[in-house]
């Protein structure tokens, strides 16, 4: 399983240098990708700001059925500093 960042998405939403590459791990990885609820979230602000929301209607559209979106419940919010320090 791979959680792939939110600029992953976005080189290849706004046509940008590493397009390519980014479009290949996708299919390289396929059936194996997961991305956090926050990215998705970013992901829209930013194509918004763009003025590219049919883009992102696009992008949920063909994503969402083939990504998993993982979220944090409220509470492992709170874990989040403490699992950081164990990992450093």
């Amino acid at each position: 399983m791979y959680l792939f960042d939110t600029n992953i998405f976005l080189e290849i939403l706004l046509a940008q240098e590493k397009s390519a590459e980014c479009k290949q791990a996708l299919v390289d990885k396929a059936g194996e990708i997961f991305l956090s609820d926050f990215s998705l979230h970013s992901i829209g602000v930013i194509l918004f700001r763009h003025d590219k929301g049919e883009v992102f209607k696009k992008f949920t559209e063909d994503i969402l059925p083939n990504v998993g979106v993982i979220s944090l419940s409220t509470g492992s919010y709170k874990k989040l500093s403490i699992l950081k320090n164990k990992t450093i």
